[in-house]
């Protein structure tokens, strides 16, 4: 079961570019701890929509250390229903359904020194700034932002960027592409962005084609994919627009049915009954226990799990990258155990 959703109001609304907005939210009191969060983390949204109530996750735009209010930014998309009504319909003083946050697009906590890469194209860059301006505030580390936009006119957050770099000219590098004069960032172009910071900390979020390239130059480059971390938003598909059949999961055999399932979940190692066709998620709800989900269709990411033993078979696997899969990251509400072999999944690693 998803965490509760709760109204927020609408604080105030800034206008960052022609066709994207910022939307600050007033949190009460009764909900300031659930709603405390990690740059780089994200809300999800409830809203009515031809009769429907359809869900969006928006990365938070703000930091914790910087910003009294959460705030998220919102760009128009073409034919996007939810960023378009974001911008035409809402209005400080309307009040809005928000899940607390989640995501796991976070510095982690054991790089000391390590500098910080962050790769930002178009609306992208909202995670990213987040996590530049909490660890501009609370580290000493030296961060490079490269960030990626159509056009001058598009570039969200310009005069905030210029500001930090103004403050911290020593820690912070900033380099400005833009599509309409330089093309595409080329393979060549990222390498060279990245040259001497190889052990650095990584984020990439921006449209697919761009996380693509960057993940392509870090792979010729030679980075540790441990190193590295994609936020990679992809909208679910909403009830109107669901093909059901394409849904279809294989059925399990009886040979892929452990009786019980081990998950570590805030400090406490739990053993989790299963029954035939759930997903761990769904067993772990069923079970009375709540680990952290959102979409619960593949899309967020918000229910990843580090695999520590066992095997399971994952349904759709959207938020993952590969590198992900690779080291073990699964999604327990697309997970299902595929051997009876003892199964454990980790919801505190460290992403």
């Amino acid at each position: 079961m998803p965490a509760d959703f709760h109204e927020l109001q609408i604080a105030g609304i800034v206008q960052e570019t022609h066709d994207t907005r910022s939307f600050i939210f007033s949190v009460p009191d009764s909900l300031r701890e659930a709603f405390r969060y990690r740059s780089g983390q994200f809300l999800t949204f409830e809203v009515p929509f031809e009769g429907m109530q359809l869900r969006r996750s928006y990365s938070l735009s703000s930091a914790p250390e910087t910003d009294a209010w959460p705030k998220v930014t919102v760009k128009r998309v073409d034919d996007g229903r939810i960023s378009n009504w974001f911008n035409d319909t809402l209005h400080v003083g309307d009040r809005i359904l928000v899940q607390p946050p989640e995501g796991r697009f976070v510095l982690r906590s054991n790089e000391r020194d390590h500098g910080i890469v962050l790769f930002g194209g178009g609306s992208g860059i909202t995670p990213v700034v987040s996590i530049m301006k909490s660890a501009l505030r609370t580290t000493g580390r030296r961060l490079k932002l490269i960030y990626a936009n159509r056009d001058e006119r598009s570039i969200i957050f310009k005069d905030e960027i210029d500001l930090w770099l103004a403050e911290f000219p020593g820690r912070l590098e900033v380099v400005h592409h833009l599509d309409s004069a330089s093309g595409f960032m080329s393979l060549a172009d990222i390498r060279e962005q990245i040259r001497g910071w190889e052990e650095a900390e990584f984020f990439v979020c921006g449209p697919t084609g761009y996380m693509d390239s960057v993940e392509e130059a870090f792979k010729a480059s030679n980075i540790d994919p441990g190193r590295t971390k994609f936020e990679r938003f992809i909208s679910p598909i909403d009830p109107d627009r669901r093909d059901d059949s394409a849904q279809a999961v294989p059925e399990q055999s009886d040979g892929e049915i452990p009786a019980t399932f081990n998950m570590v979940l805030e400090g406490q190692t739990l053993e989790v009954p299963y029954k035939k066709g759930l997903t761990l998620l769904e067993s772990a709800i069923k079970a009375g226990h709540k680990p952290p989900s959102s979409c619960e269709d593949g899309y967020c990411g918000c229910c990843m799990a580090l695999l520590k033993s066992g095997k399971v078979a994952m349904a759709a696997h959207d938020a993952l990258e590969p590198s992900d899969i690779e080291q073990g990251w699964v999604l327990a509400c697309q997970s299902r155990p595929a051997s009876r072999e003892p199964l454990e999944i980790d919801f505190d690693a460290e992403y």
